[in-house]
């Protein structure tokens, strides 16, 4: 399984759109494709695929995150149903949810952050894993960039994408050190969001961004298509199959799949992480199983407030 994230902590550079459509062309191409919508503002769920959000009392990537819910992975799978797939290919998502927005607060308490995302998915059964990631660098980014193969940028031909990749370079690396795994793969960076013809501008920011020795993989231009495919909830590969935009993601299918995933990264098992909701469980049930019946309610293991004299 080739888990692949796609990360750019600036916004508005055509991250969710690269990762629906190279998720949608290697179903294309008779892959099984699991998309996961890390970002808590859900677009890639609600806006370009037309999925509903996960009702707050159902299983959810959120609750998996923290382990107040830990069933299997298939469990939190919803299958698109309006995409075009190739033979023995399947493209499923794990949809955002409301609980995704307080995740950054709730990850940062734990013992070993960053394995969280990569303890889900590991015994997922896939081709492919897309992780669409938030516009920032923070802890779920992380979460994604423990777990992951290899990455996909999209940018834009402008200064600003140049110095985010730099900043984006400088997190890989602490990451990489944090969580003591080998070194991220660059699969490549996605130009896009840009008028043709290309301005002087634009080509002279695409001129620096070669300098930096990550392949240039196709453009994807802008062009009324996406915003046409995203309104209907379908990838613009089954929406639009001949546009420049889904040949690019096509192009981009087959990057990725002729990738030879190493070995996935393994999340650290020697130490167990603190689980507040477990502590209390188990003291409660100990406590219940050694009292004459009197005294089991839960408030009586909490300290008693000293009265004033």
């Amino acid at each position: 399984m080739q888990i692949t994230s796609v990360v750019n902590q600036k916004g508005g550079v055509g991250k969710t759109a690269l990762s629906v459509g190279a998720a949608a062309a290697l179903a294309e191409r008779g892959r099984r494709v699991l998309l996961i919508d890390l970002d808590p503002q859900g677009h890639a769920t609600t806006e370009l695929l037309g999925l509903p959000e996960v009702p707050a009392e159902a299983p959810s990537l959120a609750k998996a995150l923290t382990k107040t819910w830990r069933g299997a992975i298939e469990e939190l799978v919803v299958p698109h149903p309006r995409s075009n797939i190739g033979a023995g290919g399947a493209f499923d998502v794990i949809p955002t949810s409301p609980g995704m927005f307080d995740l950054v607060r709730r990850l940062d308490q734990f013992r070993v952050p960053g394995w969280q995302l990569a303890r889900v998915i590991q015994f997922a059964n896939y081709d492919h894993v897309i992780i669409d990631c938030p516009p920032a660098l923070d802890v779920l980014t992380n979460n994604a960039l423990a777990a992951t193969h290899g990455i996909l940028v999209p940018v834009q031909p402008d200064r600003t994408s140049i110095r985010a990749l730099r900043l984006m370079q400088e997190q890989i690396r602490y990451v990489e050190s944090a969580v003591d795994r080998q070194p991220v793969a660059y699969y490549g960076l996605v130009p896009g969001l840009y008028r043709r013809p290309i301005s002087a501008y634009a080509a002279a920011a695409l001129s620096e961004l070669h300098t930096f020795g990550i392949p240039i993989l196709p453009h994807v231009p802008l062009g009324v298509v996406m915003n046409e495919a995203a309104a209907r909830g379908v990838p613009v590969t089954t929406f639009a199959p001949e546009t420049i935009q889904a040949v690019a993601f096509r192009q981009i299918a087959t990057v990725l799949d002729t990738m030879t995933a190493p070995a996935a990264p393994a999340p650290p098992v020697a130490e167990q992480e603190f689980v507040f909701e477990d502590f209390i469980a188990e003291l409660s049930d100990t406590r219940a199983a050694n009292d004459n019946g009197a005294r089991r309610k839960l408030y009586d293991l909490l300290p008693k407030r000293q009265r004033p004299r």
